[in-house]
């Protein structure tokens, strides 16, 4: 866990590429060593680091979820809350879009990242189509729209890396957005 909070820490200063196994070392307070015996590779620790993410998130909305009875929730307060919740916590976080770009960038070239990537986002499709199965009876349905709904973040973080905060709302595209799915559903 240390060495992949370092491993995050030094992709907030540099990217991938150009960061090395020292510096994760470095960061994590060991000696470079060390990451040698548990990891097989610096793309060993990337793999290992998407697992972390996709763990810590998962976390962070299962602990979010716990403090709410969904039950009693209607479509649209369901609706709301999961678009408050990611776009807040993952859609609208510039630090954690810049590193997952550079992630599908090596992706593209990585088919052991790729596969990672692909896992992660298959399991966020579930997921969510598990939750708007309450609304939506149909669940290849549910399906497609969670795919939409998964897509459109993801399109939208990697605005958020590309545009300034004044040239593209954002927020304001992805509320929009949350009322077109609203009226779909």
């Amino acid at each position: 866990m240390q060495i992949l909070k370092a491993l995050d820490s030094c992709l907030q200063e540099k990217s991938f590429q150009q960061t090395s196994i020292k510096d994760i070392a470095r960061v994590a307070g060991v000696n470079h060593g060390v990451l040698h015996y548990y990891f097989a590779s610096k793309e060993d620790i990337l793999l290992n680091y998407i697992d972390y993410v996709i763990e810590d998130y998962r976390d962070q909305i299962r602990e979010w979820l716990g403090t709410k009875d969904i039950s009693l929730l209607d479509k649209r307060g369901f609706i709301e809350e999961i678009f408050a919740f990611i776009n807040n916590k993952i859609t609208l976080n510039r630090n954690l879009s810049r590193i997952f770009v550079e992630i599908w960038e090596i992706g593209v070239y990585n088919d052991a990242v790729r596969q990672k990537l692909k896992h992660m986002y298959s399991a966020w499709i579930r997921e969510l189509t598990s939750y708007l199965s309450r609304f939506v009876p149909d669940e290849k349905f549910a399906m497609n729209i969670s795919v939409s709904m998964v897509g459109f973040w993801e399109g939208m973080a990697l605005f958020s890396t590309i545009f300034d905060e004044d040239s593209l709302d954002i927020a304001e595209v992805l509320g929009r957005f949350q009322e077109r799915i609203l009226e779909i559903l």
